[in-house]
């Protein structure tokens, strides 16, 4: 059963913050599925990583290291999961991978995920955006598994 789907768009501007997705899981649910991707991973504009790793060189590490932006190469985007439910803290599933699987039912979670009951509710999804160098597209989809 489909629970919830969006597809949208994350811009630089957005670069370490948290994008709120709430959702409403209906009752009698037994497993919560969560698939999610977004692209692109990595920042293909060698001009333009190098401009952004200058920054990140003098802001984080400033003139006492020296360090040249190709050794940071290449510079990739990270959008990571966490889960409320019902206002509670479910887990999070801060991973590289750029497509994701998860599932969380009474007896199994993925890992970063808490497993227990399936409570019917106002559920949220959280985009965690920790670098966002381009603008990114992300798909999420949740679908259930009724009792």
């Amino acid at each position: 059963m489909l629970i919830f789907e969006k597809s949208g768009k994350i811009l630089p501007e957005q670069d370490k913050t948290n994008i709120s997705l709430p959702f409403t899981v209906p009752n009698g649910m037994e497993k919560l599925i969560i698939d999610y991707e977004y692209s692109p991973k990595i920042l293909d504009d060698e001009d333009k990583a190098t401009k952004l790793l200058e920054k990140s060189i003098e802001k984080y590490l400033g003139g006492e290291y020296k360090a040249e932006p190709k050794e940071f190469m290449p510079v990739k985007n990270l959008i990571t999961l966490s889960l409320d439910e019902n206002g509670n803290y479910k887990g999070a599933a801060h991973r590289q991978a750029d497509q994701q699987h998860h599932e969380i039912s009474k007896d199994f979670a993925s890992v970063g995920f808490e497993k227990g009951e399936i409570t019917s509710g106002n559920w949220t999804l959280v985009l965690n955006v920790h670098c966002c160098a381009c603008e990114v597209n992300y798909n999420v989809r949740i679908t259930g598994e009724e009792k």
